[in-house]
């Protein structure tokens, strides 16, 4: 089995067992009204690991587990919002992790916290169906949580994902 594809089939793995705890304990997890986005923070912390197209891949998967968990499409009219802000939100870390940054903890935080409140934007943006003060309100309780939950999962998603290291010999 190569390593990508390795890699590919335990963030699966990741974003499934996210999506499934989402859906059984996230309004049992509940404080004072914030619930965490458990899929979101695995997306954005896997992105961390993967280039921009993959990232955008990620995004998707995370998008569509999401919002199946949400509602059923037919009940659900922000399906398509909460892909597509996945998908933008989760391209972009994968973009800057190209570009700009390496595995750091200190950034993965940052990255949860501005991804979530990023990724809610957008999709405030698409389907602005909730009244503002109390969507915010409940946005950056999530980030908080999200923030705070990150701790573990960061060092689970780079135990798991981390790219192997290549030895140059120099021989």
């Amino acid at each position: 089995m190569s390593s990508s594809f390795r890699r590919s089939l335990l963030l699966a793995i990741l974003l499934i067992g996210a999506a499934a705890c989402q859906c059984v304990f996230a309004v049992k997890i509940s404080i004072h009204g914030a619930r965490p986005d458990l899929v979101l923070m695995v997306a954005l912390l896997g992105s961390l690991f993967f280039g921009a197209n993959e990232s955008a891949g990620i995004g998707f998967c995370a998008g569509v587990l999401t919002a199946s968990c949400a509602a059923p499409p037919a009940h659900f009219d922000g399906y398509g919002s909460i892909v597509v802000s996945r998908v933008i939100v989760c391209f972009v870390v994968g973009w800057l992790e190209e570009r700009v940054f390496r595995d750091n903890f200190l950034i993965a935080l940052a990255i949860v916290a501005g991804g979530t409140l990023l990724a809610e934007a957008c999709f405030f943006a698409f389907d602005p169906h909730f009244r503002p003060g109390p969507w915010l309100h409940g946005i950056l309780l999530e980030t908080v949580y999200n923030s705070t939950l990150c701790i573990p999962v960061y060092y689970l998603a780079r135990l798991c994902l981390k790219r192997p290291q290549v030895l140059i010999s120099a021989g």
